[in-house]
């Protein structure tokens, strides 16, 4: 759920609900079809992806279906039984492509934590072997190789291993 909230912006010249509507064009639009923009009864502007009454749709995306102004309200005609209210679904060559590039990213920082932990042990055992290093220094190489093992421990099982 996506909601800025025009109290937390910074003071600018530009009205805050000015400066919200324009950070939702630009984040928003990608995520959302449409932005409400509700007035709670204190007079709280919040702006909002997710429907909500008495919420005005002030902002529609070129994908979006037509609206009537009002919140759209989904109903169990439209929205598939297995997926949660509010989550858009996808078809299933679409995810396994996610899936196969989101596992090849996986396996890239894998590599690259394998290669910075053999680099980590590496300048550990050279700064043992060497006299005089201040215990910090060595202590600060130790956390570095446990930062990465623990890296490749995370990795490992998010890749199902």
């Amino acid at each position: 759920m996506t909601i800025i909230h025009a109290g937390f912006l910074p003071n600018t010249p530009m009205p805050r609900y000015l400066t919200a509507l324009l950070l939702a064009a630009c984040c928003g639009a990608t995520q959302a079809d449409t932005i409400y923009k509700y007035v709670d009864p204190d007079g709280h502007v919040t702006f909002t992806n997710v429907p909500k009454a008495g919420a005005k749709a002030i902002m529609v995306s070129p994908n979006a279906p037509a609206t009537s102004g009002s919140p759209r309200r989904k109903t169990a005609a439209t929205q598939p039984a297995a997926s949660a209210p509010g989550m858009p679904s996808i078809d299933a060559g679409t995810q396994r492509q996610r899936d196969a590039g989101r596992r090849r990213i996986l396996e890239t920082e894998l590599a690259n934590e394998r290669q910075a932990l053999a680099t980590a042990r590496s300048t550990l055992q050279d700064a043992q072997r060497k006299t005089g290093q201040k215990p910090e220094q060595l202590q600060r190489l130790r956390d570095e190789v446990t930062d990465r093992e623990r890296n490749i421990d995370a990795l490992t099982r998010e890749l199902g291993g």
